[in-house]
């Protein structure tokens, strides 16, 4: 559990950093099932015509910068929510990593007695959450430069990737360090206190990429105050309250950034996601099943993907037409 001065910290600043709240035996097989996920996905594309070779030989790192450089979509292997951009996706990247060792991971008990110092004993996994594999920047250009999971993270609040539905959920973003995240790496910046000046602040459409939404400068600013580089070892946490103003650097540097942004929740509330699942992952009171089968949480995500694919969601993945109306905004210029 949290601290009283680290509660107090994260209440004040809206973000904590935790060194060390995971090991290497945490962390190493997660490592080893992507290994096998990326091995997966470039024999797929290669044998539909999509890549040029499958960059056998070399390391993990290695080959993702490969496979990464001559497709982009290679990363649709790798996320662990679904894409909310479907409709304009060929079937075999309306997918979604759900293995075994990404469960453990994010229903880790360390995780999750954080998470219970801020939310409670009744916890939800929230689906809106990402798979951040970032490469040194001169690896990539077009509008996968600007794709937050790719390339550098615009600035942004957490709550504004949900729907109305949840403006009365309270969220906590956990982000996990899989590789050391320096500020050479690209690491987290923050605005002190800026979750403490606004509800929602204005979000303005992404330039290249319509769909990387982005709090502008001029926004920022009237906080008055710099942001604060986030940089911590590998295993380390960062937590985030839904309304702190925050973005991630550039990779210049030469090795991968690897983390994940995991999203928990209380119990019966609305995820602001209402077409993907969402797991209960503890009860305190036993009011809620939980989900602790690694099986049970791939098949949900599978039967979500199935649904979409035959156009039975009713409703949009998502409420891009809210920000899409500031594209003429003064601010947004």
């Amino acid at each position: 559990m949290l601290t009283d001065r680290q509660l107090e910290s994260f209440h004040d600043q809206g973000f904590l950093v935790i060194p060390g709240a995971l090991v290497a035996a945490d962390l190493d097989p997660v490592v080893a099932e992507y290994e096998r996920a990326l091995d997966d996905a470039a024999h797929r594309m290669y044998e539909l015509g999509q890549l040029s070779s499958t960059h056998e030989g070399l390391d993990f790192q290695e080959r993702y910068f490969a496979l990464i450089s001559e497709n982009p979509a290679t990363f649709y292997y790798l996320g662990i929510s679904l894409p909310l951009d479907y409709e304009q996706l060929p079937p075999e990247f309306i997918r979604v990593h759900t293995g075994q060792a990404l469960f453990r991971l994010l229903s880790h008990p360390t995780i999750l007695d954080i998470a219970e110092s801020v939310l409670g004993g009744e916890i939800i996994l929230n689906p809106v959450q990402q798979a951040r594999l970032k490469p040194p920047q001169r690896f990539l250009s077009g509008p996968v430069a600007e794709y937050s999971n790719i390339g550098a993270t615009t600035w942004h609040q957490d709550f504004g990737a949900v729907m109305d539905e949840a403006a009365g959920t309270e969220m906590l973003t956990v982000w996990v360090a899989m590789t050391d995240a320096t500020e050479e790496m690209g690491c987290l910046a923050a605005i002190p206190g800026s979750h403490r000046e606004a509800a929602l602040t204005l979000h303005c459409p992404g330039v290249k990429n319509a769909a990387e939404n982005y709090i502008p400068q001029v926004l920022l600013d009237r906080h008055g105050r710099d942001p604060v580089p986030l940089p911590c070892p590998r295993g380390s946490l960062v937590l985030l309250d839904r309304f702190t103003e925050h973005g991630a650097l550039p990779n210049e540097s030469d090795t991968l950034r690897w983390s994940f942004d995991l999203r928990y929740q209380p119990s019966g509330m609305p995820t602001g996601r209402p077409a993907f699942p969402s797991f209960v992952l503890r009860s305190r009171s036993g009011a809620f099943a939980v989900v602790d089968d690694p099986a049970e949480y791939s098949s949900r995500w599978d039967d979500t993907r199935t649904r979409i694919l035959a156009g039975a969601v009713a409703g949009p993945l998502y409420e891009q037409n809210r920000w899409l109306a500031n594209r003429g905004n003064p601010v947004c210029a």
